[in-house]
């Protein structure tokens, strides 16, 4: 089976076993108990000093709307007319590989616009600052990309992890990283793009609420609080941080006179793909609403099935099953993002890798596997 045994997800199902055994042995946690808090709590919280930083990704179209003014607005003041540009980056850890050469081979080709909203889940959300920044980030991206490896994203701490800890790795390395490359200066130019109307999001899961979050990194960037630069870090790490092999990332949050932490996951865990929020998609289709804009949607694996045969044994089979539900998830999601493209006007252009990202054995985070990648979709830049 391609790449058995070398992904996140296959690593968590082989350790499924594991766990339950080691369950039998331990009654110990890692983490103290957190305390119980209300649905209603939840609903309401904020992260003090950035209460305009975060939507739920299903929140009403009237939330939704809002934010659309604001930004409208400061599109306006800032002089920026014409069609709105959208980029959306999915998940797909070191095949973002493929997202990183598309954007350094599209920006070589002359006819990569600036975009109004870049938005990324999971490795796109690490990928986005960058993306949203524009051309002169090209070579870090192919930095990020092409020169990282495994012990520069993660460290292994199975035992740790299947006695009761968070996670069966650490992730020290890849917060290290972000820090390195999310620096100040770049956090700074995102909070100036935010100011002319442009938007940077990323999404993560709460996995208390069981709900997608999804952060306006500008905002955070321009807010007055000395924690913005802590705060933008720590959204890009629980965006990647894939539960179960990563650990999760508590957030403190405020309701009222009510303190409290939220557990955020990879943003993977609710979708592949954030692009246009359910609510706005429903509402802006019920009104026969017509969208002057484009939406190039960075898919970085195979949207189409991959023939592969599969070996008989137990972890061979969950691995497998999980990457098909995920794949007919983000199917489905992709197919309403057509259905309402056609009923708005979005022009809608989707890349994705295709079967090479499925095919040959490879170890996570391989350099000669994402160095093939970045090629790939550098090829695919080119061509726009």
């Amino acid at each position: 089976m391609g790449d058995r045994g070398q992904t996140m997800i296959g690593y968590v199902a082989r350790a499924a076993l594991g766990i339950v055994a080691a369950a039998a042995l331990t009654a110990c946690a890692a983490l103290p108990d957190r305390p119980e808090v209300s649905a209603d709590a939840q609903r309401g919280a904020v992260v003090p000093g950035f209460e305009n930083a975060r939507l739920w990704e299903d929140d009403p179209a009237s939330a939704w709307n809002g934010w659309r003014a604001r930004a409208a607005a400061q599109r306006a003041r800032a002089g920026r007319t014409g069609r709105l540009e959208i980029l959306a980056i999915s998940s797909g850890a070191d095949k973002g590989a493929f997202t990183a050469g598309y954007l350094g081979g599209w920006s070589e080709a002359g006819t990569r616009p600036e975009f109004d909203i870049v938005s990324g889940v999971s490795t796109g959300a690490l990928i986005a600052p960058f993306a949203f920044l524009g051309k002169e980030y090209d070579p870090r991206l192919e930095q990020l990309y092409t020169r990282i490896n495994a012990r520069m994203i993660y460290r292994m701490r199975t035992v740790q992890g299947l006695l009761g800890g968070p996670a069966l790795a650490t992730t020290d390395p890849l917060a290290d990283l972000i820090e390195r490359y999310a620096g100040k200066a770049v956090i700074d130019r995102i909070a100036e793009e935010h100011a002319r109307g442009r938007r940077l999001l990323v999404m993560t899961a709460n996995l208390d609420a069981q709900r997608g979050v999804v952060w306006d990194m500008g905002a955070i960037a321009s807010s007055d609080s000395a924690e913005r630069y802590a705060l933008f870090r720590k959204v890009l790490l629980a965006s990647a941080s894939i539960p179960g092999f990563f650990p999760p990332v508590l957030i403190d949050v405020v309701n009222g006179q009510h303190g409290f932490s939220e557990l955020h996951v990879d943003g993977g865990a609710v979708s592949s793909v954030l692009a246009i929020p359910p609510a706005v998609a429903f509402e802006d289709q019920a009104n026969g609403t017509k969208v002057d804009a484009r939406l190039t949607l960075l898919y970085n694996g195979a949207l189409g099935a991959v023939h592969e045969v599969v070996e008989p044994d137990a972890f061979s089979i969950m691995e497998r099953a999980l990457f098909t539900a995920i794949k007919q998830a983000d199917q489905g999601a992709i197919l309403i993002l057509k259905q309402y493209a056609r009923e708005t006007g979005l022009v809608l252009d989707i890349e994705s890798i295709g079967p090479a990202a499925e095919k040959g054995d490879h170890d996570l985070f391989d350099q000669d596997f994402m160095r093939r990648m970045y090629r790939l979709g550098r090829e695919r830049g080119l061509a726009r």
